[in-house]
């Protein structure tokens, strides 16, 4: 697993503060896609083989109003932390994902992790 490598790709993106437009978990849990934009465009950061995934919202941030309503203007969800790792469980080798991005966090695990642009 290139754990070293896919967390040095993740720094280069400079992603800190940068404006989470989309979350999305697709196929009974199998993949994960969190996009944000930044000066270039979009980012796409895919998730696949998915084993678990783990939403935890701030009970802090009072939802007034459902998020399906906001405009992209108004998503309060800005990227503070990606930290990649690795766990082995019943003889799979997976990446694990923790995702600080207030007010919400995300801890993934999965087998392929890619990023496009």
């Amino acid at each position: 697993m290139n754990v070293q490598r896919i967390q040095a790709e993740f720094e280069k993106l400079h992603y800190c503060d940068a404006w989470v437009t989309k979350l999305v978990c697709d196929y009974f849990g199998d993949e994960v896609h969190l996009t944000y934009k930044d000066e270039n465009g979009d980012v796409d950061f895919q998730f696949s083989g998915c084993y678990r995934i783990d939403f935890k919202h701030s009970m802090g941030y009072v939802k007034e109003k459902p998020i399906k309503t906001f405009t992209y203007e108004q998503l309060p969800y800005f990227l503070h932390d990606i930290e990649i790792g690795e766990i082995e469980k019943e003889g799979l080798k997976l990446y694990t994902c923790n995702i600080i991005m207030p007010p919400m966090e995300l801890e993934i695990w999965c087998k392929d992790i890619k990023i496009e642009r």
